[in-house]
């Protein structure tokens, strides 16, 4: 079976949420951990990182591995078990940013602070291995099973159940992680199927993240009829 133009619906959303790992594990580095003011700012981020990360989890539990359980059950099974063994990771993170913030001074912090900084280098290693397992086994079990009409609908249905304000911040690093093309082919198609206030919400968020280079090359594809791209 020839897979290589098949609908992989993980792609965008796994680029987003790379991004965002990224970004993270760079503020960490970059980040005088024995400073509480400046520590703090890194640890909201590592925050809203695991809820990101968290809801991810439970919506492709719900929508895809969950449906697996009759047709594979192994299969859905060894993805489920990877989602608790993130879950502890996040967990191991929650516990060191409360202790960060619980510590008496600099010389604390910053032994607190290592220590999560390693164990958030634990969460990345493993989350990049999941998610490109992910789009390999996962995806070739889904599409043996399923068209991509039928992919396309669930990822719908699973976006369509985050809420909004949430939704906005995936959307960020979205934009942030994923390439032109990419980000055109998500314009032309929330422009067709979507509420005109997405769209426009969308476009926010990308003449705020992108440099106006990119972001001028972007509208300009985002312009031509779809046929030429």
């Amino acid at each position: 079976m020839n897979t290589t133009n098949r609908y992989n619906s993980f792609n965008q959303v796994h680029k987003g949420l790379r991004a965002y790992l990224y970004d993270t594990a760079l503020k960490l580095q970059q980040t005088d951990l024995a400073d509480a003011k400046a520590g703090e700012a890194a640890m909201q981020q590592v925050e809203e990182v695991l809820v990101l990360f968290e809801s991810h989890a439970h919506n492709e539990d719900e929508f895809f591995n969950r449906p697996l359980e009759e047709t594979s059950p192994e299969v859905a099974r060894m993805f489920e078990k990877e989602h608790e063994e993130d879950h502890r990771l996040g967990q191991v993170l929650t516990d060191l940013v409360a202790q960060w913030r619980e510590e008496p001074d600099d010389h604390a912090r910053a032994i607190t602070g290592r220590n999560l900084f390693y164990a958030f280098n634990e969460f990345i290693a493993f989350n990049l291995y999941h998610m490109n397992k992910e789009e390999i086994e996962l995806n070739a079990v889904l599409w043996k099973q399923y068209s991509d009409a039928t992919i396309k609908a669930t990822e719908q249905a699973l976006v369509q159940s985050v809420p909004p304000q949430k939704m906005m911040k995936y959307a960020k690093w979205m934009v942030r992680g994923i390439n032109n093309t990419e980000l055109i082919k998500w314009l032309q198609e929330v422009r067709v199927f979507a509420p005109a206030e997405l769209l426009t919400a969308l476009l926010s968020i990308l003449e705020h993240e992108l440099p106006t280079e990119r972001f001028d090359r972007v509208m300009r594809g985002l312009n031509k009829p779809a046929a030429v791209l």
